[in-house]
């Protein structure tokens, strides 16, 4: 089959170069930022998520692929998880179009690690436009008839994976029974099985930088076994830098941002081996949406309070108002026919005594105390009040402690503060920032009450787990980080 340059990479595939197919399914450099792409038993594990990614592949020749994906993925209460993989990608002559839904299963191993167990099913449609081709060999029966072709077929895809707080590791199988599509003539389009294997752990996990290595394997069955590393370096959780290196074919870049829900990332890839230099590199783009619905911790009922009876007057009626008030009867005089004689009053004079001065006590004023050192009073009471897990109220014993916190900052009126709220590393990011700032806002409106200026408690800040007071490594340790510390302010 002779064919010009421009529908090169096209006929490759129909004659059955399954390695050109196999990977377009899966290099992706953004797995780290979207795991969906390796494994479909990542869904529901996080938030409920949506990713573009649209990718561009060996710029160096004409007609080089292009491969546009969409996936998405929610929770389905706490043990279930859907997703939906939309695939659309061309070569030169060839279009692919596949989808793909996916249903998740989380298996709880401790509070912190989850098994979870995927299976997807879909279905693939391909098209060969035999009209754009450029064709010499007049027998060639598959692209000299001129006309569009579309074949479909079906899909189906398997996935496990272990996700702790560090550590990822999990092994999927894509293409795991699929009917692939034929066309007119002598080629068809086969895929491959596809075994993707992947492990990541974090180091200096919710400190200022993380690092994250990702270690992947991509084995074609009956084919080959592409190798590939990655290490990402994240800055305050919003920022990532990674680089890494792929067997058979060069280096790899990878930037990502986040802004609010909003996820930024691009990533680019560069043929440095001998094999690959002709490939020329690859870009890809990719944007992501999160939405996140963190449940609203329960507020304590407020007690009931004895209503105050109201002594109500009676209301008048029509008929009373219409009454004319009643005159004041007037009394007679008595006429008497000779009028007393006056006596003359007597006025003895009134004795002056002495004022007697009682001398006025003075109580002492409370003894005030710097804002220094009673800052400092406050954050070693402070080590002793303790949420429970997922609260974000004290008990009877911990609101006991507020009393004392309260007696300090009004020994030192001049003492202004910040409410900082803390939470473990158990749960997502967005979960425990809210209850963080749920916490803070709670011990502000209580010690209000306890006769705190509310002037003097400027704001109520929630730092989530990213600022740690003791490491999150036993339980013990992680019960101390459900707490508020006070820090200054102006």
């Amino acid at each position: 089959m002779k064919t010009s340059l421009k529908n090169k990479i096209a006929l490759l595939s129909l004659l059955g170069v399954n390695l050109v197919n196999a990977q377009q399914n899966s290099l992706y450099n953004t797995y780290s930022l979207d795991p969906l792409q390796l494994n479909i038993a990542y869904a529901g594990a996080a938030c409920t998520e949506a990713n573009l990614h649209y990718r561009t592949q060996w710029l160096g020749l004409k007609d080089a692929p292009k491969v546009f994906q969409v996936n998405a993925h929610t929770a389905l209460g706490k043990s279930n998880g859907l997703g939906l993989r939309v695939n659309s990608q061309s070569y030169g002559i060839l279009n692919l179009l596949g989808a793909t839904i996916g249903y998740s299963y989380k298996v709880k191993l401790s509070e912190t690690n989850k098994l979870h167990l995927g299976v997807g099913v879909g279905f693939s449609q391909a098209t060969l436009n035999g009209t754009k081709a450029t064709v010499i060999d007049a027998n060639d029966v598959t692209l000299n008839n001129n006309a569009k072709q579309t074949a479909s077929g079906f899909d189906s895809e398997f996935g496990a994976m272990f996700i702790g707080s560090k550590l990822k590791a999990g092994v999927s199988v894509l293409h795991l029974y699929n009917s692939n599509p034929s066309f007119a003539g002598t080629s068809s389009y086969k895929t491959l099985p596809q075994l993707n294997t992947q492990v990541s752990y974090i180091f200096n996990k919710d400190r200022k930088f993380e690092v994250e290595p990702w270690l992947l394997s991509r084995y074609t069955i009956n084919g080959n076994n592409i190798l590939e590393a990655m290490v990402n370096v994240k800055y305050n959780k919003q920022f990532l830098l990674g680089a890494g290196y792929r067997s058979g074919y060069g280096m790899l870049v990878l930037l990502g941002a986040k802004f609010g829900n909003i996820r930024l990332g691009y990533s680019f890839d560069y043929g440095a081996n001998k094999n690959a230099t002709n490939l020329g590199s690859s870009h890809q783009i990719m944007l992501g949406f999160s939405m996140c619905r963190t449940p609203k911790p329960t507020l304590p009922a407020e007690e009931p309070t004895a209503a105050k009876e109201e002594t109500v007057a009676p209301t008048p009626s029509v008929t009373d108002l219409d009454k004319k008030p009643e005159e004041p009867k007037k009394e007679e005089a008595v006429v008497k026919d000779e009028p007393k004689k006056e006596e003359p009053v007597k006025v003895e004079p009134v004795k002056e005594e002495p004022l007697k001065v009682e001398p006025v006590k003075v109580e002492p004023k409370p003894e005030t105390v710097s804002p220094e050192d009673a800052l400092v009073k406050m954050n070693k009471l402070a080590e002793e009040v303790l949420f429970e897990f997922n609260k974000s109220q004290l008990s009877e014993d911990e609101l006991n402690k507020l009393d004392k916190l309260a007696a300090i900052m009004k020994s030192s009126p001049e003492l202004k503060i910040n409410v900082i709220g803390h939470s473990c590393n158990i749960g997502t990011k967005e979960v425990n920032d809210l209850l963080s700032i749920r916490r803070a806002t709670y011990v502000r409106n209580e010690l209000v009450k306890r006769g705190v200026n509310p002037k003097n408690i400027k704001r109520s800040i929630g730092v989530g787990a990213e600022k740690e007071l003791y490491s999150n490594e036993t339980e013990e340790t992680k019960r101390k980080n459900r707490t508020v510390r006070f820090e200054g302010s102006n």
